[in-house]
């Protein structure tokens, strides 16, 4: 059982008594309210930090919620009318000790077929929300990884982005191939779609090392 004191004004016996969903919640709103403002970033939380949205309204942004705190795991769904952008939020919370854990915020923003996925890692507990980098807890994987032979022609010679969805049970991770949008085009214009042509790399969280590991 994770237990955790989450940002100024928790103490030890609050966490203590403190629902788990309450939890999770937390550490959510705490990584979302540190998240930089990305000028190209479109999912609905970066347009609220923009708009100035209160927690209460940012979280009434999204129709379809689900919290699931027996597994420390959210995700959230919803439609900016005005753009057509449809943004999904998934977290994660892993256990390192009993009062701390890392939180992997996933966030993913579409509009038809064209979706841009991004994601942040941070540890939570008593000294709050602390953002760290990918490589801190995601071992090294590189673009041949995600290809089970030659890379197709369109997608020689591209750097693929990552995206990191969290697990709903279980404490695992799934690392998804992102090309380009450029790539993407190109692929498509070929009759070649980029999810099909790369496979995704499946991750173990170890608790005692801090870190994620791939599955073999």
């Amino acid at each position: 059982m994770l237990t955790l004191a989450l940002g100024v004004g928790w103490t030890a016996g609050q966490a203590q008594t403190a629902e788990p969903g309450s939890q999770m919640l937390d550490a959510v709103r705490q990584a979302v309210a540190a998240l930089p403002l990305v000028p190209s970033e479109g999912s609905l939380l970066a347009w609220a930090r923009k708009e100035g949205l209160g927690w209460d309204a940012l979280q009434n942004l999204f129709e379809l919620q689900v919290l699931d705190p027996a597994n420390h795991f959210l995700e959230w769904r919803g439609l900016h009318s005005e753009s057509g952008m449809f943004t999904t939020v998934r977290a994660a919370l892993y256990a390192k000790t009993s009062r701390e854990g890392l939180l992997v915020l996933n966030r993913e923003w579409c509009r038809l077929d064209r979706c841009t996925a991004r994601t942040t890692f941070g540890w939570v507990g008593p000294k709050g929300w602390r953002v760290t980098s990918e490589a801190a807890v995601i071992p090294l994987l590189r673009d041949a990884d995600f290809y089970s032979g030659p890379a197709y022609s369109c997608l020689k010679g591209v750097s693929l982005g990552v995206s990191y969805l969290p697990a709903r049970f279980g404490a695992g991770l799934t690392a998804v191939a992102v090309p380009p949008p450029e790539a993407v085009n190109v692929c498509r214009a070929a009759g070649v779609d980029p999810s099909l042509v790369t496979r995704p790399m499946q991750l173990s969280w170890h608790a005692s090392a801090g870190k994620f590991r791939r599955v073999p």
